[in-house]
């Protein structure tokens, strides 16, 4: 909800110059409505939104100098809005979006922190992170100064924490059974996704992006109290030669589903993978992710598969983020 809130709050309504202190954008008045006519019969699309007639007779057109008129049909109150973020201005709500990106990209910093710290105490500390930053972006918004800049940088930090999403989908195929983990990580999207939905559905009745946020706000909250309710990953356990722990937790989760204990451990102990424990049993030190990384790019199967899997996500990608910022309910359908 978190990640694909900035396109509906920040949504970019039909537009115009404003002409009086009383236009309105469905209503002009009278005396405008030729003015109005002309404009869009011979200006091009930009012109029609980001230009007024300085003289009607020759046609020539010059800068909004009162501002714009927005059609608040659509989205209601956006930031776009409010700090009028069109035209001339519309390279900075681009750039918000592309500072969440480079916040994104922290994901190879988190994947470094989950391997050396744990999935449990990775999650819980961006999951942190994402409270401070929506409450502090949240204060901010009412602030008459430096909005967009206090926004654009929580913005970065948003993005960085919403990497918990990757460390929470390795965490939970790495404590769900191998013939288990596809429901799983299907599981996991599908909440993803209908999270999309709530948040369309919360946005479109509520019309203002401040509101939208405080909602945002409220439903992060309770993710405080993650850290009691998810256990650390047992086979990250076991990596670390910490097996006493990892058997708790297998005890914990073999009592909730009610299985048979004795039989059960000795399958999940089979199923680990083998080289793992042969690296503990010789008290070797496991693959880094460095070491990972370079294996990676010494092999030139796997450097071809990953140019694929990249350029068949980049087109997806593309397609899924140009049908839902077009509307309400293609975002919906997305």
């Amino acid at each position: 909800m978190v990640s694909f809130s900035y396109d509906l709050n920040l949504g970019i309504p039909d537009h115009r110059c404003r002409l009086s202190s009383n236009d309105t954008y469905d209503k002009p008045p009278e005396i405008y409505k030729k003015f109005l006519n002309s404009l869009y019969m011979t200006a091009t699309e930009y012109d029609k939104k980001c230009t007024m007639f300085n003289n009607i007779s020759s046609l020539t057109y010059k800068p909004c100098d009162q501002g714009w008129i927005f059609d608040m049909n659509k989205y209601g109150i956006t930031l776009t809005t409010e700090l009028l973020l069109v035209c001339d201005k519309i390279h900075l709500r681009a750039l918000t979006q592309n500072i969440y990106s480079a916040g994104v990209a922290g994901s190879i910093l988190t994947g470094l922190l989950a391997d050396r710290w744990g999935r449990r105490k990775t999650i819980y500390l961006l999951v942190i992170i994402l409270i401070i930053a929506l409450n502090t972006m949240q204060l901010f918004l009412y602030s008459p100064s430096h909005k967009l800049l206090i926004f654009t940088i929580c913005r970065f930090f948003q993005g960085f924490a919403i990497t918990f999403h990757s460390v929470s989908l390795v965490l939970l195929l790495e404590i769900t059974g191998p013939s288990r983990r596809v429901l799983a990580a299907n599981t996991l999207a599908y909440s993803f996704a209908l999270g999309q939905i709530v948040l369309a559905i919360i946005s479109k009745r509520l019309k203002d992006y401040k509101l939208t946020y405080w909602t945002l706000n409220i439903y992060v909250l309770p993710f405080l109290f993650i850290y009691i309710l998810i256990p650390e990953s047992p086979r990250w356990l076991v990596q670390q030669g910490r097996v006493m722990e990892a058997r708790k937790i297998f005890e914990r989760i073999y009592l909730i589903n009610r299985r048979p204990l004795h039989d059960r451990l000795e399958l999940f102990y089979s199923r680990l993978p083998t080289d793992v424990i042969a690296a503990r049993e010789a008290k070797q030190n496991i693959p880094t992710y460095l070491n990972v990384l370079k294996r990676l790019c010494q092999s030139k199967l796997m450097k071809k598969r990953c140019l694929l899997l990249i350029a068949v996500w980049a087109v997806a990608v593309s397609v899924y983020l140009g049908m839902f910022q077009s509307s309400y309910w293609f975002f919906f359908l997305a």
